[in-house]
């Protein structure tokens, strides 16, 4: 019976133990960068300054006025946003033909640096690599790669008046309405 208490802690021994690690942790804390960028000024390139705040938002894809060399989808959207370091965020849903689901998103600036896109299909691990590039306020072009080949090339063209999206790649072309979230 003495063995036992004499290797696991006891009483006051366990909570010096206790405290001993709890002090170890808020001096671990001390010595981590905070989260300051809210409280200091920005000085780095907002996305809203590079892509027309029209392409900003939510889009429905119009299945029916849309071609697609496999079968269509049931559902596709797709959202252009900012995140940091004035990067465009896009993320995507789509409800394939045979009611599978599958999301995504990826980050990117529009200047064709790479960035990475994360896939339902991938989890958690990179998906593909991104390279985003305004062409002018109206277009912007798009390469995707895995593994270091070229998956997709494609183009997104913004009408006029800022209310349909097209995105184009190889024979497929989808056009995209603003959505207003409702239906």
């Amino acid at each position: 019976m003495d063995m036992y208490r004499k290797a696991a802690p006891t009483g006051s021994r366990l909570r010096w133990r206790g405290a001993t690690m709890g002090l170890s942790v808020v001096a671990m804390m001390s010595m981590m960068p905070t989260a300051r960028a809210a409280e200091e000024a920005w000085h780095g390139t907002d996305a809203r300054q590079q892509v027309s705040a029209a392409l900003l938002g939510p889009w429905k894809a119009d299945i029916a006025a849309s071609h697609y060399t496999d079968p269509p989808p049931r559902k596709a959207l797709r959202f252009f946003s900012y995140t940091e370091g004035g990067k465009v965020l896009v993320s995507f849903m789509t409800l394939n033909a045979r009611g599978q689901f599958s999301s995504g998103h990826w980050a990117a600036q529009v200047d064709g640096t790479p960035g990475i896109e994360y896939h339902s299909q991938g989890g958690a691990i990179p998906f593909n690599v991104v390279y985003f590039t305004k062409v002018d306020d109206d277009n912007y072009h798009l390469v995707v790669k895995r593994n270091g080949k070229v998956e997709i090339t494609a183009d997104y063209a913004l009408s006029r008046d800022g209310r349909t999206l097209s995105y184009r790649y190889g024979e497929t072309v989808v056009i995209y309405h603003r959505w207003d979230m409702m239906e």
